[in-house]
């Protein structure tokens, strides 16, 4: 009977411990610029974040965007949905993104294709608070084309793209 009754309350302080402990992460959403069924513009999708510095936030937009919509029919993906095909790093009010070879060689070719790209990143980014813009590198290294369309060496900001 001991053996129970001690049982029974070692079971419920855990109880107690965890679910007290077990507190709701603040979260803020923000949205996602992602390429429409036509290939046409980018159209803004709303997630949720946990709230944390802008690296942190950073990290999370790269990965989303990573992970693609692919469940959406009204979504096309045009980041291949390739393990580390890019990272970020924040410094001040600019993200700098590191794009992989392997991201360059799986993206499909043409101007407003690399433009919708570099965009859904850029204006994904820029709705961080605290990211005003955005630098691209080619594996770590500044580079003037990421397709052949766009000059990479550039600061990007915030632009609509239709």
């Amino acid at each position: 009977m001991r053996k129970l009754v001690f049982f029974v309350l070692v079971s419920l302080c855990m109880g107690v411990v965890f679910f007290s402990l077990k507190e709701e992460l603040p979260v803020t959403s923000t949205e996602l610029y992602v390429v429409d069924a036509e290939l046409m513009r980018l159209i803004p999708v709303e997630v949720e974040m946990c709230r944390g510095d802008k690296s942190s936030q950073a990290e999370f937009v790269i990965k989303r965007l990573t992970l693609g919509f692919d469940e959406n029919p009204k979504i096309r993906r045009l980041i291949p949905d390739i393990k580390n095909v890019m990272s970020v790093k924040v410094r001040g009010t600019t993200a700098y993104v590191n794009i992989s070879d392997k991201m360059v060689k799986n993206h499909p070719d043409g101007r407003v294709l690399e433009k919708l790209t570099v965009y859904s990143i850029v204006n994904s980014l820029t709705e961080i608070d605290g990211i005003n813009s955005v630098r691209f590198t080619v594996d770590k290294k500044v580079t003037k084309k990421f397709m052949g369309y766009i000059d990479m060496r550039n600061v990007f900001k915030k632009e609509d793209v239709v």
